[in-house]
């Protein structure tokens, strides 16, 4: 039981420390690309004709329209104005000053007492005081009206002006309209209707003054809420042979294709060697922890530089594409396909941000390779197996739609012809992701030897030349490994293990015995050849099936993962029989049980383990209880001393099974057998 953990102790292979070391320093040179080789052309200058064709690489903003999309936006706001208690004090002083000065006329015009003023036979006929003093222009007519008038009509004339004026200064109004208006209706001619309009429009003036502070925060914030307008990645900023304007050149500096400056350059290595450095680190402590069998297997480690590489030099070479052609989702599957769904989603983030350090985008980038990644690993198993393809396929480009939608509806201001556009290719980013991932399958499994689900649903197909063979030559064996294949596969599922190699390799475990057939007892009849033959040739000669499977599982080219079954579902067993045998036949000399062992490979995987007790029980169960002289009660505590010994004989050592595995796994054994050996009802005979 400590093998698994025992191999995670142990030191890492040299092939190990050489992957992640080409890995890590292929890694930083790419994602500091930009950085090493800056392409800048820092003697461009507006007005200048441009050397070549100009794309933002990523998402940027266009500074020039954007400035000016916001003093737009700040001169469209009106000028905000507020009350000032000043200015109505100062009409209402000039309107006082006004009557002040043609009361004072109208006193010299008019004195009460004048002993030794000139006396005229006509009041007209009198000459009227300077008109200027006034400081209003009045006809010489309105002049005499007004200095002329009766005192009660000139006090009721001030006060009703004086009232009119307070009226529109206290409703923000200088209508001098309203004023004439206000005259006629208290009833006073025309005559002082007009001179009432005059005095208005020379001294009633708006109270409400501008509101400079108040007026200029709305126009910041108009600019602050003023739509960014942006260069969208892979749009063109300027052709070659055009004239660079200010608007190209501030984007161009934006961008780093001009200006970029040593500090920045300095700066941006360091960061992406560090972000580089903790996505490897976080990758391997958890590759270390939850899957250490890819460290001392060669063949899958090599597999994942292999998938590794490939993704962060597409990452590369696409770098200017739009995000929804990443390869990112590509390598999800493929891992997940190949490797395990886990391992893809986490390493799914760390090519995500590796590609964001090799080109810092946008966060639609981010929340598309994320999201999407992570769901193109979980549902990659499914994708691979024909039934299924289609729906997997559906719902996964779907998803690729949606997330699109997501991205534009938070981040780009909605639902419009752009997003639909970008939505409709993810969805073809999509089926070439799928297509590409099912179509590379067999070179991934030609050159690392992987076994994929759809692989081993096709090595369960009865009609595949080698299950023939053995349903033919050995047809007790072909039932054998049928009640196997049933039992390890039940058990594998309530484990959690892969229970369809289980099947698969539970198919194929007993095919060297189609080499010497009637030497094993479920292809035996009425003769037992080992009868007649001495235990250690018996012992050679079931030795010699796991030889013999071998050979046959390479000449049939049948995966690693499959022949290890045939190599180690006796692992290093004692053949009980035969052991017992020599002991009663040899009474003076002792016998040493390692003469009577397999000598293979205790199991190294749960679903080995657990067709290696599959194969114990069935054949033990077979014996034992097939005559159905024994009652089925008896049975599961068989099934456990079977197991238990297994256990006690070191066999499930390396198998990383759990004693509570093993007791899930004999639930699921007595389920199968109780379906096989349950009591049937008598069916009856006929009389003669």
């Amino acid at each position: 039981m400590n093998g698994q953990n025992q191999r995670k102790r142990r030191k890492l292979p040299l092939y190990v420390v050489v992957l992640v070391a080409v890995a890590f320093f292929a890694t930083a040179v790419l994602a500091g690309l930009d950085f090493i080789l800056p392409y800048t052309h820092d003697d461009l200058a507006v007005g200048d004709v441009s050397p070549v064709h100009f794309r933002a690489h990523i998402q940027v903003e266009n500074i020039y329209r954007t400035s000016l999309a916001r003093e737009e936006a700040a001169a469209a706001v009106e000028t905000q104005f507020q009350y000032d208690p000043a200015v109505t004090e100062s009409v209402l002083a000039d309107f006082e000053g006004f009557f002040a000065d043609a009361g004072a006329l109208r006193s010299e015009f008019m004195p009460i007492l004048r002993p030794f003023e000139q006396m005229y036979e006509h009041e007209e006929d009198r000459p009227l005081p300077d008109t200027s003093r006034l400081n209003i222009n009045l006809t010489d007519q309105q002049f005499r009206y007004l200095i002329t008038g009766g005192s009660p009509t000139f006090a009721a004339f001030y006060t009703a002006l004086m009232d009119l004026a307070e009226v529109e200064l206290s409703e923000n109004r200088t209508s001098v309209a309203e004023v004439e208006a206000g005259l006629r209706n208290q009833g006073f001619d025309e005559v002082f209707v007009e001179i009432g309009g005059i005095v208005a429009t020379q001294f009633l003036r708006t109270n409400m003054v501008v509101n400079e502070v108040e007026t200029e925060r709305l126009r910041q914030v108009a600019r602050d809420e003023a739509d960014i307008i942006w260069y969208r990645a892979g749009e063109t900023i300027i052709l070659q042979g055009s004239i660079i304007q200010e608007e190209h050149y501030l984007v161009l500096v934006e961008l780093g294709y001009i200006g970029i400056s040593a500090e920045v350059i300095l700066t941006g290595l360091a960061g992406s060697l560090l972000t580089v450095t903790l996505v490897f680190l976080v990758s391997l402590v958890y590759i270390r922890m939850f899957m250490g069998d890819i460290v001392f297997n060669k063949k899958r480690a090599m597999l994942l530089f292999a998938l590794y590489m490939m993704v962060i030099i597409l990452m590369r070479l696409m770098v200017f594409l739009p995000f929804y052609f990443t390869p990112i989702l590509l390598f999800a599957m493929l891992v997940s396909i190949l490797i395990d769904m886990r391992l893809s989603a986490v390493l799914t983030v760390g090519v995500s941000i590796i590609a964001v350090v090799m080109n810092p985008m946008d966060a639609m980038f981010v929340t598309y390779a994320i999201i999407n990644g992570i769901f193109a690993a979980m549902i990659a198993q499914r994708i691979v197996v024909r039934r299924n393809m289609l729906l997997a396929a559906g719902v996964f480009i779907l998803v690729n739609a949606i997330t699109v939608f997501a991205n534009y509806f938070l981040f780009a201001g909605g639902f419009g012809e752009y997003s639909l556009n970008a939505a409709l290719f993810a969805m073809i980013g999509g089926v070439m992701t799928i297509t590409l991932a099912y179509g590379s399958l067999p070179l991934w499994e030609g050159l690392f030897g992987v076994v994929t689900q759809n692989t081993l649903l096709e090595l369960t197909d009865p009609n595949n030349a080698l299950l023939r063979r053995l349903l033919i030559e050995t047809p007790g064996t072909y039932h054998h490994a049928l009640v196997v294949a049933n039992l390890s596969e039940a058990a594998c599922y309530d484990i959690g293990a892969n229970h369809v190699l289980a099947r698969v390799g539970a198919y194929y475990h007993d095919i060297g015995k189609m080499r010497y057939p009637h030497y094993f007892a479920e292809n035996q009849t009425d003769f037992n050849p080992h009868d007649s033959m001495e235990p250690l040739e018996s012992v050679e000669v079931l030795n010699s099936h796991i030889t013999n499977g071998m050979e046959m599982a390479k000449e049939y080219k049948l995966p690693t993962i499959v022949s290890d079954f045939i190599y180690e579902h006796h692992g290093t067993s004692i053949m009980g029989f035969f052991y017992s045998k020599a002991q009663k036949d040899s009474l003076i000399l002792k016998v040493d049980d390692k003469d009577y062992r397999y000598k293979n490979r205790i199991p190294q995987t749960p679903e080995t383990a657990v067709v290696m007790l599959a194969d114990t029980c069935e054949a033990a169960v077979r014996s034992v209880f097939g005559k159905g002289d024994k009652p089925v009660e008896e049975m599961e505590a068989f099934v456990k001393r079977l197991i238990k010994d297994k256990l006690d004989d070191g066999q499930l050592d390396d198998s990383s099974l759990t004693l509570k595995d093993l007791n899930t796994i004999t639930k699921a054994f007595m389920r199968v057998f109780k379906g096989m050996h349950h009591e049937r009802v008598p069916y009856p005979t006929k009389k003669g």
